[in-house]
């Protein structure tokens, strides 16, 4: 089921605000802070009862852009959304709305709507039926697939004590997919205790049977040390098992091991061949990063051209990292825009999907332009979403060490590794 939430930023201040080019100032602020804000988590019951709605919130806000009061100004209708835009809220920064010099009692308003997405396919209930039945009598394939409506919360209420339950049922009797079902669920302690060890023990059985996500966990396990001391060398062995049998998610990873671990330039190239694997397969990621090598000239010679051509096919995909890399090149003079306003218009994409870099780059936008208030506020948010560029040029500011109206854009090679300049753990796949 595909959830959609939007935030907008609306001026509510006070009715003594009636000057229209203030009301556009207050909205445009509090849309680049409402794109650094967490999203909220949709409340199950309005989701699983498919409602929807508009939370209007009335705020104030403190110098250092913490919000100090909230309340519903109009109800969504329902209390459990209202609450948890209130939450939410209460938890974002206000920084931009803070440069605008507003007086400390003055309240405005931010607007969440909620769209619990399109419902899922219906299944044919015969089919439930049938499914249930084979389970009882004890096929391993039925009961994973039990287990993983179970899981997601489909025809049946959400349990997962109940999917972990046959997940182990069908595990003991050799179906891969719930052997690293359950290794997920033992992994994180999801309707099971955690249980690390015995997580990697189900990977590696269904690993063994060729599973792509499950060699990809296992190779998760041994370089995370879930079996004992860190083992690389066991990691890169499953990993690149994974991705030979093609699951871009694990090409991608390997690509992206391979190349920190090149000594020197040409032995990047076959870490890039592995995102142009991934990007044959149509994978976001994939496209991406095979996007940064041709751009930074990493693994591949440089070809804007290129770069930008497999950035564009990402778009929308790749949490905002794919909108950020094309309006760079564009801004940049190395890539053509289909639109006047486009590199703007992707940054502001980018930074809905709260993309750090996204940030840091639209607040050089707002420095050239003299807007030096603003843009240290986007920076500060660059900075709290964890990229690294940002957090240097607010550091820069705040220790007065460069002139503001000389702007140098942090290198990436100042923040690391070229292709992923945010510092990203490595992650479980599943």
């Amino acid at each position: 089921m595909s959830v959609a939430i939007l935030f907008l930023a609306a001026a509510a201040a006070i009715a003594s605000v009636h000057d229209a080019a203030e009301q556009d100032r207050i909205r445009q602020a509090m849309k680049f802070d409402l794109y650094a804000c967490a999203r909220p988590s949709y409340p199950p019951a309005a989701l699983a009862q498919r409602a929807g709605g508009q939370s209007t919130l009335e705020i104030k806000v403190d110098a250092d852009g913490k919000v100090t009061d909230a309340r519903v100004a109009v109800s969504s209708g329902r209390a459990d959304l209202d609450a948890a835009a209130l939450t939410s809220i209460s938890k974002c920064a206000f920084h931009a709305l803070n440069t605008l010099g507003k007086p400390p009692d003055k309240r405005f308003r931010a607007q969440f709507i909620w769209k619990p997405g399109e419902p899922p396919r219906a299944l044919d209930p015969a089919l439930v039926m049938r499914i249930q039945r084979l389970a009882e009598e004890g096929d391993p394939t039925a009961q994973n697939t039990l287990g993983t409506w179970y899981e997601q919360g489909r025809f049946f209420e959400k349990d997962l004590a109940q999917a972990a339950a046959l997940y182990r049922l069908a595990a003991h009797g050799g179906n891969a997919y719930a052997q690293n079902n359950l290794g997920v669920l033992l992994n994180r302690g999801a309707g099971v205790a955690r249980d690390r060890r015995q997580a990697s023990f189900w990977y590696a059985k269904a690993a063994g049977q060729g599973h792509g996500w499950a060699q990809a966990n296992l190779s998760w396990a041994y370089g995370h040390g879930s079996l004992g001391e860190p083992n690389m060398e066991q990691a890169r062995k499953w990993l690149t098992r994974s991705a030979e049998g093609g699951l871009a998610a694990a090409q991608v990873r390997l690509g992206l091991l391979m190349l920190e671990r090149a000594a020197y330039a040409e032995a990047r190239a076959p870490g890039a061949q592995w995102f142009a694997r991934a990007a044959v397969a149509d994978d976001p990621a994939g496209l991406y990063y095979l996007g940064r090598s041709y751009q930074l000239g990493v693994g591949n010679e440089p070809d804007d051209v290129l770069a930008a051509a497999l950035y564009r096919r990402a778009l929308g995909r790749s949490d905002g990292r794919a909108e950020t890399a094309l309006a760079t090149l564009i801004e940049d003079g190395r890539a053509q825009a289909e639109a006047p306003d486009e590199v703007l218009t992707l940054y502001e994409t980018a930074m809905q999907s709260r993309e750090g870099g996204a940030f840091y780059r639209y607040g050089l936008v707002l420095e050239r332009r003299g807007d030096h208030a603003l843009a240290t506020a986007l920076f500060r948010h660059g900075r709290t979403l964890g990229d690294c560029r940002a957090a240097m040029r607010s550091i820069q500011i705040q220790a007065g060490g460069a002139s503001l109206r000389a702007i140098r854009p942090v290198s990436v090679e100042q923040c690391g590794d070229p292709l992923e300049p945010r510092p990203q753990g490595w992650r479980e796949l599943y």
